[in-house]
């Protein structure tokens, strides 16, 4: 790699890093370091061109980091040219990635950049503004070499496309010696203006690559306008009507553009407006989704975000019901499960059950080491909906868990999984538990079960205790009751017969309701409860 693409490689890292990690100051430093080490090998001249950015006019790779971006930033900046001394001062070439890290000022970014740098007062770098001849005000007739203007027809560097295939440009330059203050007006009457719909209506109207570039880089500027003013709607308009031409786009050269306007365009605050308008104005459902859809996980980060701050159960299930027609949404909700925020786990947990997705099952699992009870609740809901064997497995294991809550959670989403395994598991755990919460949501559970092992641990769980000085609590009989009456096996409504004469008065009342309420298997009458069954000593005829 020669010293200008060298040079443009670091150039464009340090830009990116000002763009996107304001703080990370010593990569900023060693980006900088590196740039001007391979400044001292020559001048260097960054042009962007069509959506591209060539140094000493060969092509700078888009693969490379932050190139994309600095095109980007050029373009928004009304940038043509940053030209580069041999041996660039460092404080120039820091303060120009500063400025063109800046976000462009819609209808003004050139002149902005051009006060900046004269701010700046660069003695080593210099830039070049393009501005389309229509847009020029009449000639000034001062002495060339006093204003500091160069009007020609634009040369494109070497590798470029001719200059036949483009429009006449005026190219000011600014920075270094010779300006005396006077530029070009840039508030031309032919700038496009107007509605979001008059720059669609004007981009379908042209088939001149330039004009097109400048339009979409409107449509950029719009979007972004829109953004701070709380204007949704002209920023799904705006983002979508690009998205849309985007796909309909078979010439490789505006391809390119209509992909750079949407990178720029694919930021987080402007991709979150885009998602607020799913429950504000639900006719805009397609809009809304294609352009989510091809922002891909930044869209779907866009999404989590909405649906983690709803207020409302109604925008909730919006945002659930969006984020379910996005396939990309699981690999962030799963990016979620490592945050160290204890509610962002849960959170993430709780939409990858809902959402019902086998790809979250491994990090689900390693997500039950959390420290927080709350993430391993969470977590044992999501497994249980997933129902997959490590799920069902991992469920097992939870019976185990230091927090009751845990425990009481595993054995509600084991109580789905039908299984003679399920219920050894929860015979076994019943008779270790302590917690009386979380029995009888194992009662609860093996009612649901109904294996003939389930049924006879539920009678014998009904049974008062035989033992002197141990006595069951009757709530932990009445709960296993009502799980018999749950399970509605033959053995069970026989069982609950028995009880009919049972000494507890909470324990008859609970059969009473079972044997009156509950549905009995075919070809089996209803016992004729008498009433004395509700008093102290209670009886039964049949």
């Amino acid at each position: 790699m020669n010293y200008a693409l060298t040079f443009a490689q670091h150039f464009a890292r340090l830009t990116w890093l000002l763009l996107n990690q304001g703080d990370a100051i010593d990569e900023q430093k060693g980006a900088l370091r590196a740039a001007l080490t391979a400044s001292r090998d020559g001048a260097v001249t960054l042009a962007s061109r069509e959506w591209r950015l060539y140094a000493n006019g060969e092509i700078v790779p888009e693969t490379l980091s932050g190139v994309q971006d600095l095109t980007a930033q050029l373009v928004g900046h009304a940038l043509t040219d940053v030209e580069i001394d041999q041996g660039a001062l460092p404080g120039d070439l820091l303060g120009v990635a500063r400025i063109l890290a800046g976000e462009p000022i819609p209808g003004s970014a050139g002149k902005v950049f051009e006060e900046k740098l004269k701010a700046l007062d660069a003695t080593t770098v210099r830039a070049t503004i393009e501005v389309p001849v229509e847009q020029q005000r009449p000639a000034v007739h001062t002495p060339r070499a006093t204003v500091g203007i160069n009007t020609m027809m634009m040369t494109p560097p070497q590798g470029a496309e001719s200059v036949e295939s483009r429009p006449s440009m005026s190219m000011q330059t600014i920075g270094g010696e010779g300006d005396s203050g006077e530029y070009l007006d840039f508030s031309a009457r032919n700038a496009p203006k107007g509605s979001v719909a008059d720059l669609l209506f004007q981009l379908d109207s042209t088939k001149n690559v330039n004009v097109k570039t400048r339009l979409l880089d409107e449509l950029v500027t719009v979007t972004e306008t829109g953004q701070r003013e709380g204007k949704l709607e002209v920023v799904g308009d705006a983002f979508f009507g690009v998205v849309k031409r985007e796909a309909a786009q078979d010439n490789a050269d505006l391809k390119r553009a209509y992909v750079m306007a949407i990178r720029r365009m694919s930021k987080p605050t402007l991709l979150r407006a885009v998602a607020q308008l799913l429950p504000r104005r639900p006719e805009s459902d397609e809009m809304v989704m294609t352009v989510i859809t091809r922002a891909g996980e930044d869209g779907a980060d866009a999404l989590i975000e909405q649906l983690v701050s709803s207020q409302t159960v109604t925008d909730r299930k919006i945002y659930f019901s969006a984020l379910v027609k996005l396939n990309a949404g699981v690999t962030a909700l799963i990016h979620m499960l490592v945050d160290t925020r204890w509610y962002v786990v849960r959170n993430a947990a709780e939409l990858i059950g809902d959402l019902g997705s086998a790809e979250g099952e491994g990090p689900l699992i390693d997500a039950l080491k959390h420290d927080d009870d709350r993430v391993r609740r969470a977590v044992s809901v999501a497994l249980a909906k997933l129902g997959t064997t490590r799920a069902i497995d991992a469920l097992r294991k939870m019976l185990r868990d230091p927090s009751p809550q845990v425990r009481l959670q595993a054995a509600v989403g084991l109580a789905a999984m039908k299984g003679v395994k399920s219920a050894v598991t929860i015979t076994t755990a019943l008779d270790e538990e302590q917690d009386q919460e979380v029995q009888i949501a194992l009662l609860a559970a093996l009612g649901k079960l109904a294996t003939p092992d389930a049924v006879q641990k539920l009678i014998k769980a009904a049974e008062p205790e035989t033992r002197l000085f141990k006595r069951k609590a009757s709530a932990y009989r009445v709960a296993a009751i009502q799980a018999l009456g749950e399970s509605r096996t033959p053995a069970s409504l026989t069982a609950l017969q028995a009880f009919l004469q049972d000494k507890d008065k909470d324990v008859r009342d609970a059969v009473f309701r079972i044997t009156m309420l509950s549905p009995r298997p075919t070809g089996e009458h209803t016992p004729v409860v008498n009433n004395a069954v509700r008093g102290s000593t209670g009886g039964t005829k049949q």
